[in-house]
């Protein structure tokens, strides 16, 4: 029982300890664990909400936050999607701004 607490005490440290350095490997500024778990859930409150929205539905919206910033990328079959998928990220809670890369079919 104490090497499995042992075990998953370092496992969790590690993570911990580990999440800014992941971050930083793309060139970009490192960001705390607290940043990166952060803009995980903001990501999937984002994405959640695409899909649960009748006109968005998440069909072919990729999501990715950085900072709180969100930014949408992929093709939409109108300019109608495009401004509510804006919208719906918008109202997400941790949501600093959008970034709408999306483009119409």
């Amino acid at each position: 029982m104490k090497k499995l607490i042992t075990a998953t005490m370092t496992a969790a440290f590690l993570t911990v300890s580990m999440a800014p350095a992941m971050a930083a490997d793309d060139g970009k500024p490192n960001r705390s664990a607290g940043q990166v778990v952060d803009d995980a859930t903001v990501n999937t409150k984002v994405k959640a909400a695409l899909a649960d929205n009748e006109l968005t539905k998440a069909r072919n919206i990729n999501v990715d936050t950085r900072n709180g910033v969100v930014t949408l990328n992929g093709k939409v079959d109108s300019r109608a999607e495009v401004e509510q998928a804006t919208a719906v990220a918008r109202s997400i809670e941790g949501v600093s701004s959008v970034n709408n890369k999306l483009t119409t079919k």
